[in-house]
């Protein structure tokens, strides 16, 4: 095995967060088998492919490893070499298991992200914990959710119950778990068992308590991708505090320092697990537990807290980064790069350990330190990973002409060494739409010119445009001068690719989502494209919807 389940997982889930989420959120949600389209092109989506996965990934929680290889066996039996429907899966599943999963068929028709609800109460005199979930879904019905839960003793943080699948099929239900001699904390979701949003209820929601189970569940789950939400819950709490300027000497910021210092601490071969476990969520996951998007200030409050960890822990990180090079030059000891699990997390973790050093960069001394610092790795590097990881690093530094230097050394040494290789040439372009520098837009419509750029190439498109347009603090720049660019690209590229210019003119279509200013520059490039002849069915389909 390449890696853990759990960083399977993990990763799976950060994508589906990032983009299907991001998808049900918006203007353009939909059910994973749509009802209605004007151009199909548009529904090769992330819910259907991602929360399709997810629903597939559902039957196997629900039937077991040996139920669902028997649905498998049935399905194949009976549909080999046929058309299919979402329908015969679901009947050889149930067939082949002997279960009713008519309810289950509705996560097909559904659309939008379900949000389940908990709340807990334990009885001391009858050793029973009580768990109430809840669910909450655009169709008003009940869907069928697997809700997998494990609970670990609130005094020794030893699993008491461990893993069990809880079957939510009303809009509430009540488990109750007996023969319990003490307090536990509840392991909710495990492995993510379902593609939903999890919250506390009110009645025992009070911040305070509920980043202590964090801290807990972050230290003790024996779950592997439960361990890393609660530190994910603890880092997104502490950023979220930042914002409003709050994050002085908190307990959340206590809680989050003895996460990634016991993190950073561990002696554990599962370098991956350690890598991810020390990753603050991402600005677009964030933005999803915003009513309002502030994207500047997330930005801010999210580096914010990363410098102060990476100051709080400096000499720490330094100290790992350096075992982990000294760890990584006697491994490969001139020979090929390695592919293996363990390699590849060292070469994982060391790059997040760069990121957080190279964060410290208020003083001149500190960007010399740290623009050195990345340009010795992409220097000594000779494998793709942790090349692009320097460059990702340099390309956002600025300051002093030595700082500069380097910076722009390291992206003329990549795009010479690319030798015009077109995937290559792909990341180079990428690093710089993705650079946080004050001046990254017109570093971009710069690179719009270069002869290594052309409209007619959707993956270059990809590496350049829709890489700007994910660089939220500049694209949602206060000027609106990102969707001026933006709405530009698009209509050119409408004339030539409508497939692309659909996917990219959907980073306008949730201008809802943001203030009033910022809302009211985004529709006006959408109105421009509702008023814009000749348009494609494909743009037209998602401006049509953006603008209802």
């Amino acid at each position: 095995m390449m890696q853990s389940h759990a960083v399977k997982r993990i990763e799976d889930v950060r994508g589906l967060r990032a983009s299907q989420f991001r998808e049900d959120a918006g203007p353009l949600s939909h059910p994973i088998r749509p009802e209605s389209y004007i151009s199909m092109d548009n529904f090769y989506t992330a819910t259907v492919y991602s929360k399709g996965a997810e629903v597939i990934r559902m039957y196997r929680t629900l039937l077991g490893k040996d139920g669902f290889r028997k649905g498998m066996d049935l399905y194949f039996e009976r549909h080999d070499g046929d058309a299919v429907t979402c329908d015969d899966f679901l009947s050889a599943m149930a067939d082949a298991n002997g279960v009713d999963l008519k309810q289950f068929g509705r996560w097909y028709s559904t659309k939008g992200t379900p949000t389940v609800t908990y709340e807990s109460k334990y009885d001391k005199e009858k050793k029973t914990f009580n768990l109430t979930l809840s669910q909450d879904n655009t169709s008003g019905e009940p869907l069928h959710i697997p809700v997998s839960v494990g609970l670990l003793s609130k005094e020794s943080g030893e699993e008491v119950v461990p893993t069990k699948v809880l079957e939510l099929k009303e809009m509430q239900q009540t488990f109750e778990f007996s023969g319990l001699n003490g307090d536990v904390v509840p392991s909710m979701l495990r492995g993510f068992s379902a593609p939903v949003k999890l919250i506390k209820s009110s009645a025992n929601n009070d911040s305070a308590s509920l980043e202590k189970d964090w801290a807990f569940l972050a230290a003790s789950d024996t779950d592997g991708f439960n361990r890393w939400e609660a530190g994910q819950k603890l880092y997104s709490s502490l950023i979220f505090q930042a914002m409003e300027g709050e994050i002085g000497d908190s307990a959340t910021l206590n809680y989050v320092y003895e996460a990634f210092g016991r993190t950073l601490a561990l002696d554990s071969d599962d370098y991956s697990i350690m890598a991810y476990s020390l990753i603050l969520p991402s600005e677009s996951t964030l933005a999803e537990d915003m009513k309002v998007i502030d994207p500047i200030a997330l930005h801010k409050a999210r580096g914010d807290v990363k410098k102060s960890i990476a100051r709080k822990f400096q000499s720490e990180i330094r100290s790992k980064y350096d075992q982990l090079t000294a760890a990584m030059e006697n491994s490969n000891n001139g020979e090929d790069i390695k592919l293996d699990a363990t390699s590849i997390g060292q070469r994982r973790l060391r790059n997040v350990l760069l990121e957080y050093l190279c964060a410290i960069k208020d003083t001149a001394e500190e960007r010399d330190a740290a623009s050195e610092l990345a340009m010795n790795q992409f220097e000594s590097s000779y494998g793709m990973t942790d090349r692009y990881a320097a460059l990702s690093c340099l390309v956002s530094m600025d300051g002093e002409e030595s700082v500069t230097a380097r910076r722009d050394a390291a992206i003329q040494k990549f795009y010479e060494d690319a030798n015009g290789d077109a995937l290559v040439l792909n990341k180079w372009f990428m690093a710089q739409a993705l650079a946080d520098l004050p001046d990254v837009l017109d570093r971009v419509k710069a690179l719009v010119d270069h002869p290594d750029f052309t409209l007619t190439n959707p993956n270059r498109c990809r590496s350049l445009i829709s890489a700007f347009s994910m660089n939220a603090a500049h694209f949602h720049a206060e000027n609106g001068d990102g969707y001026k660019f933006l709405s530009d690209m698009v209509a050119k590229i409408d004339k030539l690719n409508p497939q692309m210019s659909s996917r990219m003119g959907g980073g306008l279509i949730s201008w809802r989502r943001y203030s009033e200013e910022r809302g009211a520059l985004m529709k006006t490039e959408l109105e421009k494209f509702a008023r814009m002849k000749p348009i494609s069915p494909d743009l037209y389909e998602v401006v049509s919807r953006g603008l209802k």
